[in-house]
């Protein structure tokens, strides 16, 4: 069975914020990817038909990195 490739793009995409969201020893890059997911995100994530709430929960397990970057500039 063919994977739609629109799907495996999301599905790249996702693991790729998710690989970042985890990377403790650069909260410059951990940080944004955590935002991204729980934010602008979980559009993404929804049409891989992952609950975000799932995402959340795993967000709030992630130890809290030394330092967090804030967004440079609010839309």
């Amino acid at each position: 069975m063919a994977v739609d490739p629109d799907r495996r793009l999301a599905a790249a995409i996702v693991l790729q914020a998710v690989r970042d969201a985890i990377e403790g020893g650069d909260p410059d890059l951990a940080a944004p990817a955590r935002r991204w997911l729980a934010g602008e995100g979980v559009d993404l994530v929804e049409s891989l038909d992952i609950p975000p709430e799932r995402v959340a929960a795993w967000l709030e397990r992630q130890p809290a990195l030394p330092y967090e970057q804030l967004p440079l500039f609010d839309r």
